[in-house]
């Protein structure tokens, strides 16, 4: 009876090929993955409320038999069979931490944040796939780390310190193998990878990594201006203030203070060599690629003013488009973090006593972070596709039963629904006002799965319940 739920039919997708040496292990996972969609929380506590699902959920997560590993292999693997048949996936890269308590210092959480606040915890570097339409497919990496702590050290000192590393030892490594990671996995189905990151890599290394690697990249630039090996300009921005402008067009963009208003930018493109300054043992070189800049056109000093680099020739304004194109699809993996450590899922909420405990809770309320990302996504961006292409049957049932019930007058309830129509149903089950209040968010679309969740069980138990009574 129950297989036929949207949320065990996602959670069997997600976690149910995981190899964790025991189908035992494996079906207490799919029974958790089960659980935080219903009631998604970062405390285990709260989505575990019976004596002895919460006791089999601390059992699993600190079981030294449940690697941690395979648990995010199998995301990644879902997130590759939702990615078939795409020919090029932008992969947006970002990384975090997670603030965790561990107010005896017994948890072996390292330091996070600025060293003027100290609190503890993990640092990661997640890597979201998203289709070309800007609808995000899942996590296809995740790597996490955990700092060592903190020593008295000046500012000059650290500098100098990390100065003498190799680049595989410092943090901006894990942005680099995150993408390299991404490339293998979708190579395996022939599917092209356009890396997607901001600022933090706009560094000698990881640019030429990226150059190395068998993809596209778009990243934005730093805050300071590069030099560049130009006989007419010595820096990127004068070089780029020299070239005509290929066009303007009109943007929604934020100004100080939040508020969004409509500016028109200019653009300009050019093909650049980065001068790469020597560091510790690294020669000084030259880096070819392309660079874009956005900016408002009126010279305002609060208006949009992006740097991007890019390994794609940029020759027309059409071009241009497509890679500032790219670059907005960054906001999928800091939407996604939202959700993930605010929204419903409050992953830093968890109080679990190993590294391994939490990686393993929080991969699992990572997935189900996408998934409300996914949805909220396909609804905006594919409104048209049959609703069937992310929910169950018996979930379409089930709100189709709740908008007959919420309207008193006679309403004309589609028989085969769109993933947009099904969608703003599920977020006026969360409690979402209409679209006078704008499109569904994260918040609303969490309520409505854990609520549809509830729903959908007690649709099935009354009909198997019915199926009975008619035998009878």
């Amino acid at each position: 009876m129950q297989d036929k739920t949207g949320v065990i039919a996602w959670a069997r997708n997600e976690f149910g090929a995981t190899d964790l040496g025991d189908v035992r292990r494996t079906r207490r996972l799919v029974a958790m993955a089960i659980g935080a969609a219903k009631r998604p929380s970062g405390k285990v506590s709260s989505v575990f409320d019976r004596s002895r699902e919460r006791e089999g959920a601390y059992d699993f997560l600190e079981s030294p038999h449940v690697d941690a590993d395979a648990v995010a292999a199998s995301v990644f693997d879902a997130t590759l069979r939702r990615a078939c048949g795409q020919k090029t996936v932008f992969v947006s890269i970002d990384g975090s931490s997670l603030s965790l308590t561990d107010e005896t210092g017994t948890k072996g959480f390292g330091p996070v944040g600025s060293p003027n606040c100290p609190v503890t915890g993990l640092m990661m570097m997640n890597a979201l796939a998203v289709t070309r339409d800007g609808v995000p497919l899942g996590l296809i990496d995740q790597l996490w780390w955990n700092r060592a702590p903190t020593r008295d050290k000046t500012r000059r000192e650290k500098f100098l310190e990390n100065a003498k590393k190799p680049f595989d030892e410092k943090e901006p490594a894990y942005v680099l193998r995150a993408a390299q990671n991404a490339i293998d996995r979708f190579a395996a189905q022939e599917t092209r990878v356009w890396v997607v990151i901001d600022r933090e890599a706009d560094n000698g290394d990881i640019l030429r990594g990226l150059i190395e690697a068998d993809c596209i990249f778009t990243v934005r630039g730093g805050r300071y201006d590069r030099r560049v090996l130009d006989d007419d300009a010595e820096h990127i921005y004068e070089l780029l203030d020299r070239e005509p402008s290929l066009g303007t067009y009109e943007v929604e963009a934020k100004r100080r203070g939040g508020a969004k208003k409509k500016t028109v930018v200019d653009v300009r493109a050019t093909q650049v060599t980065l001068l790469i300054s020597p560091y510790a043992d690294r020669p000084a070189c030259g880096l070819r690629l392309w660079a874009i800049r956005l900016r408002d056109a009126s010279g305002a000093p609060d208006g949009p003013d992006w740097l991007l680099y890019t390994n794609v020739p940029v020759l027309s304004m059409e071009h241009a488009r497509g890679i500032i194109a790219s670059y907005e699809t960054r906001w999928r993996v800091e939407e996604f973090h939202r959700t993930w450590k605010q929204g419903q899922c409050n992953v830093e909420d968890a109080q679990l006593h190993s590294e391994q405990a939490v990686i393993v809770w929080a991969t699992i309320l990572a997935a189900i972070a996408t998934r409300i990302e996914r949805l909220k996504y396909l609804s905006r961006r594919t409104p048209d596709e049959p609703a069937t292409i992310e929910f169950q049957p018996e979930e379409i049932e089930v709100l189709k039963l709740d908008q007959k019930r919420r309207w008193t007058k006679r309403k004309r309830i589609p028989k085969n629904p769109t993933i947009a129509q099904t969608t703003g149903w599920l977020a006026e089950l969360g409690g979402w006002i209409g679209p006078g209040n704008g499109p569904p968010g994260s918040t609303t679309l969490a309520r409505g799965l854990e609520r549809l969740g509830y729903l959908v069980e007690g649709f099935l138990l009354a009909r198997q319940v019915a199926a009975v009574r008619s035998r009878t």
